[in-house]
């Protein structure tokens, strides 16, 4: 059974079609022959009366009919392999501060080793859900730009082909892989050969349970001074998917120092690392910009401040007797080059154990095991790179729905158009 959003029903694609045709006039898909039915009426759901954040995935389009459906599964795989093996480059972090802008450059929160047990009160309504920060600025990457012209002058994103979120691409890695997921949009637009893939969420951000999760952070690691009205950590590396040059950016929980047989740390101490950082931080607010050539007072440069990535670590809590391995955090280690995973356990929220490793040697093996879909992923990221310039690089929403029961992709261009960076950003970081 065919649905048209209309909510009528035929029997072929090829009578869904000629009735789209007839509503909407001669709508071309760019690729016939990876079309498949359209979407379903997003208020017609056979299973009920779809949420609100699922509906919200059709907002703004200039049509209901795709004009280019992507089917991951038929895409030749990228011929060139996948690896972690080259270190990433940090291109810029930055700390959010809500309302104040933001600080450049970042730290995550430190890591502190408390005496256990730890009783933790429970997650509240209020820590349950939070705007996504991206959402901050009319242009989700803008404040990338301001801080990589501050910690990396003279970057530019002529050879970058992708930017992108480390969230999107483990759901489009997901799809590669046809691993059951929920509905999702992202979305894409072209910059100068660059295509930039944005979240979408247009609401709060819901969590799933309310746990203990949050307070474990919060009783666990403490921003440096200076940096305590940080709300995170945002970084982002540059590294390569395939034979795409991508730039990926994530929140970072903690950091983290290894500590060595006489209990102290690797080289400078983190209270020392904290003070060299502080002596050139700078607050930014978004529509702002430094000069290349902005220096600190004490002349340290920015790169000299930075957290090392060594010291990323991705927190977690497990409670009760479950116990998660180190393979389900992957994906997102992985993506995000983190080498420490943190994990509490917790009985109705007292802490008791605290397991503490570094998986970075877990990554050659995941990246071997997921070689084929990793290779996918750079071929999707292409395609979907091919179908937005297609439409002279003006913002397209990429829908995947998992009550269309096919596993595609459907590019959507947008009613209105969407700009990733402000104008007279491009000028300055492409040649």
């Amino acid at each position: 059974m065919h649905v048209c959003h209309c909510q009528r029903s035929f029997g072929s694609q090829a009578g869904l079609m000629q009735h789209q045709t007839d509503k909407h006039g001669s709508t071309t898909p760019l690729n016939n022959a990876n079309l498949q039915p359209t979407p379903p009426n997003p208020r017609a759901n056979v299973r009920g009366r779809r949420s609100p954040r699922e509906a919200r995935m059709w907002r703004g389009l200039r049509s209901p009919v795709p004009a280019q459906i992507i089917d991951p599964a038929v895409l030749e795989p990228s011929a060139i392999p996948v690896s972690s093996t080259t270190p990433p480059e940090l291109v810029c972090s930055y700390n959010w501060q809500g309302s104040a802008g933001f600080h450049v450059p970042g730290h995550a929160p430190v890591w502190q080793d408390l005496a256990l047990p730890v009783t933790l009160p429970k997650d509240n309504r209020s820590t349950s859900a939070r705007v996504p920060a991206w959402q901050i600025s009319q242009y989700p990457f803008q404040q990338v730009f301001q801080a990589a012209e501050f910690m990396s002058p003279g970057f530019r994103f002529s050879d970058v082909d992708v930017v992108v979120t480390r969230n999107s691409l483990r759901k489009l890695l997901d799809l590669c892989a046809r691993r059951s997921q929920q509905s999702f949009r992202v979305t894409v637009s072209v910059v100068h050969g660059t295509l930039f893939v944005e979240q979408y969420d247009s609401a709060f951000m819901a969590f799933q349970s309310a746990g203990w999760g949050h307070s474990f952070e919060r009783a666990f690691t403490a921003f440096p001074p200076g940096l305590e009205a940080s709300t995170s950590h945002d970084r982002f590396l540059r590294y390569a998917i395939g034979g795409l040059n991508c730039i990926v950016g994530f929140e970072v929980d903690a950091c983290y120092r290894e500590r060595n047989g006489n209990g102290s740390g690797d080289g400078a101490t983190v209270d020392d690392a904290l003070k060299t950082m502080r002596a050139g931080m700078y607050a930014l607010a978004l529509g702002n910009h430094l000069a290349p050539q902005a220096a600190s007072p004490s002349g340290i440069t920015a790169k000299e401040r930075t957290m090392p990535q060594s010291t990323a670590a991705e927190i977690k809590s497990s409670g009760g007797k479950s116990r998660t391995g180190i393979s389900a955090y992957l994906p997102q280690l992985w993506f995000g080059r983190t080498p420490w995973l943190i994990v509490g356990s917790h009985n109705e929220g007292t802490v008791t154990q605290i397991r503490i490793t570094n998986v970075e040697d877990s990554f050659a093996r995941w990246e071997a095991d997921h070689q084929g879909e990793l290779r996918r992923l750079a071929a999707l990221l292409a395609e979907l790179r091919d179908a937005v310039e297609r439409h002279g690089g003006r913002g397209c929403a990429a829908i995947y729905d998992k009550d269309a029961g096919t596993r595609v992709v459907a590019v959507h261009p947008l009613a209105q158009g969407v700009a990733a960076i402000p104008v007279d950003v491009r000028g300055r970081f492409w040649d």
